[in-house]
This record gives C-alpha cells, sequence and structure tokens, in this order.
C-alpha cells in the first residue's frame, strides 16, 4: 500500500513538474578553480541519478566483501527486514509456547540475520511438524543447506520424529563417517539405531564412541541411560541377551557396571520373570546421586510387589532429604507397584509440592 502511494505521488509529481522543467531548464555552474562546469540543472539531476545508480551497483557488488552484507539503498528494504525480523521472534516465541499453528504462520513471512539463516529454517521445520503438517515439514527441511551437519540432523530427527526409522538410520549412516560431523549426530544415530532394532550395533557403537570422544563427560553419563536401558530391553525380549556375549564383554568394566547398565540388566531380569533378583540387583547398586537420571528409567520397569527394598532405602534417604521430589516420586512408584493407590497419590502430591513440573505419567 504504501509503495502504491508512493508510485502514484511520483507520477503526480512528474506530471506538474514536467512541463515547467521543460520551459524553465535551469542553470547551474561550477567553479573548481581554474575549471569550469556548466550545465542545465535537469542535466545535473540526471548526472546525479546515474552517479547514484553506479554507487548502487558497485556496492551491491562489493558490500559481501566490506563486511555490510544486510545494508541497502533501498527504501523500503529496512522495513520489510524489521518486519520479517519480528516475525522471526513471535515465531521462536510461540513455538517455545508450543503454540505451533502460530509460529508456523510466523515462520512463513519470518527472515533473520544471515548467520541464523539455518537457526530460523530449522525451526520452521519443527513448527510446521508440531502442527500437523509433516509433508511441509520435509519440504522445508530439503531447503537445508545440504552440505552441513545440521541439514542432516534436523531431517533425520524430523523421520524419527515420524516413526521412519529406517530412513533416519540410512541418512545418518554416511555422515557418522565424518569426524567432525560425528559428535553432532551421533545421539541419533544411537536412537536410529534402537528404533530400527539394530541393538547389538549400539554396544559396538558405544566403543566408537568412547574412543573418538563423541561426548563430553556430562553428556556420556545422560546419554547412557537412553541407550543402555533401552537395548537390553529389547534383546531381552528377544531371548538374546547374555552377559557373556561377545558384544556385552567387549564393553568398558566401567560402562558394564554403571548404573544406566544395571537399569538394563534388572528390565532384562524382570523379562526373564526374575523380580526378585532384579530388585535386589537395583539396591545392592543404586546410589543417591543416580535417582535424577535413574527415575525416567526405573518408573518403566515393572517390578510389580518386589519392591520392599528398594522402599526401605529409599526411606532412609528421605530422612536426610525431606524435600527431594525425586524421592516421593519413586516412592509413589513402589506404592504403585505394591497395589497401594491411596499412598502412591499422597506421595505423588508430595513430588509435586516440591517439584511441581515433575512428569508422572
Amino acid at each position: 500500500m504504501i509503495r502504491l502511494l508512493t508510485v502514484v505521488l511520483l507520477l503526480a509529481a512528474a506530471m506538474w513538474l514536467g512541463p515547467w522543467l521543460t520551459q524553465n531548464p535551469g542553470y547551474l555552474m561550477l567553479v573548481l578553480g581554474p575549471w569550469t562546469i556548466e550545465m542545465t540543472l535537469v542535466g545535473f539531476v540526471i548526472l546525479l541519478l546515474l552517479s547514484l545508480g553506479l554507487l548502487w551497483l558497485m556496492l551491491r557488488i562489493l558490500r559481501p566483501f566490506l563486511g555490510f552484507r544486510n545494508w541497502t539503498l533501498n527504501p523500503f528494504r529496512g522495513r520489510q527486514q524489521r518486519k520479517a525480523r519480528l516475525a522471526f521472534e513471535q515465531a521462536a516465541l510461540a513455538l517455545a509456547a508450543g503454540r505451533f499453528q502460530d509460529a508456523e504462520q510466523y515462520f512463513d513471512r519470518s527472515d533473520a540475520m544471515p548467520e541464523f539463516t539455518m537457526l530460523r529454517q530449522s525451526m520452521a521445520c519443527y513448527a510446521a511438524l508440531q502442527a500437523g503438517h509433516a509433508t511441509k515439514a520435509m519440504q522445508l527441511a530439503e531447503q537445508l543447506d545440504a552440505t552441513k551437519a545440521q541439514s542432516c540432523y534436523v531431517k533425520a530427527d524430523l523421520l524419527l520424529r515420524q516413526n521412519q526409522a529406517k530412513a533416519a538410520l540410512e541418512l545418518v549412516q554416511p555422515a557418522m563417517q565424518t569426524p567432525t560431523d560425528a559428535p553432532l549426530l551421533a545421539p541419533l544415530y544411537f536412537q536410529a539405531l534402537l528404533a530400527a532394532g539394530h541393538n547389538i550395533e549400539v554396544f559396538h557403537t558405544v566403543l566408537k564412541a568412547i574412543e573418538q570422544k563423541w561426548f563430553s563427560k556430562a553428556q556420556w553419563q545422560a546419554l547412557r541411560y537412553q541407550i543402555y536401558p533401552q537395548a537390553i530391553r529389547n534383546l531381552a525380549a528377544q531371548g538374546l541377551f547374555d552377559e557373556s556375549n561377545e558384544y556385552w564383554l567387549a564393553l568398558p568394566s566401567k560402562e558394564r557396571k554403571s548404573m544406566a547398565a544395571v537399569l538394563g540388566r534388572v528390565w532384562a531380569k524382570v523379562k526373564s520373570g526374575q523380580a526378585e533378583q532384579a530388585e535386589k540387583l537395583l539396591v545392592d547398586h543404586l546410589a543417591y546421586s543416580d535417582l535424577p537420571l535413574a527415575w525416567p528409567v526405573l518408573k518403566q520397569i515393572p517390578l510389580k510387589r518386589h519392591v520392599v527394598l528398594l522402599r526401605k532405602q529409599l526411606q532412609h534417604w528421605l530422612r536426610d532429604h525431606q524435600e527431594d521430589a525425586v524421592l516421593y516420586a519413586m516412592l509413589a512408584y513402589c506404592a504403585e507397584q505394591d497395589g497401594e493407590p491411596i499412598q502412591a497419590e499422597m506421595a505423588w502430591q508430595k513430588a509435586l509440592q516440591y517439584q511441581p513440573g515433575l512428569k508422572t505419567s
């Protein structure tokens, strides 16, 4: 609308000034030392416009090399960029707040600084997927820079979120051969291996991850809980898990004795009908410091009524940590397994009192 109004005003000015300038072209004389330049005012304006046009062309060619990529002579471009970047900010906020329909619409008309282009495009993919437009999300992902590992990460993650583990694995596997890309893609690679049922390959990949140092100590400590319990449970369900197998013995002793691996072994014993031995194994190895990372896995293991020892240990820790929400959540789990719904509900209320955001599912 503003552009149209400007064009109309310029045409009106030209219709009014044109005839007048034809009859009164004006006169201009510039004196610079021994030089004198004489011309009509109309000629000077034409020369000025040609000079500005040449300057614009030179700046357009040279601006990538001069470090001001976003500078423009277009009087409308700056306003467009501000609106587009405001839309990007609104889209990011809507995505963070879970308003996926709004986020998708904002991303469609957003823009960002060049260094944030990949981030904006990636967030647009996730917004479209969460809004229920999977096809559009994959189309946006195809527009990402294919030479960057982040592009592969986004595409594979979108595929995994659509339960297409095999396609995600085929996409990530070649990229894992590049040492610089492997640390970024490794979490998705493990996830794809587990979802595609390549559980033994998971243990071989763990050895590569340790050898090539894909993760920091803190990252690996957390990632273990997403790998070992799931892989061991899957193998146990197929009757293939045995602690004497080569793939298990090849792991470093520290890995086999880690709490994440112990939870997997507990799950395997439950699967084989040894719930009592599973509880003893759990209590023998579980430490108070393990609770925050162990809880999301432990709550999925059906120990049934074999929680007496675990319950005693949790109550012992509770005496010294009376405001620990995870302890109350685990006591609620024990009560549920023991068939005490009222006790479970009371423990959950305590857990949510000290940590309102604690997941209860």
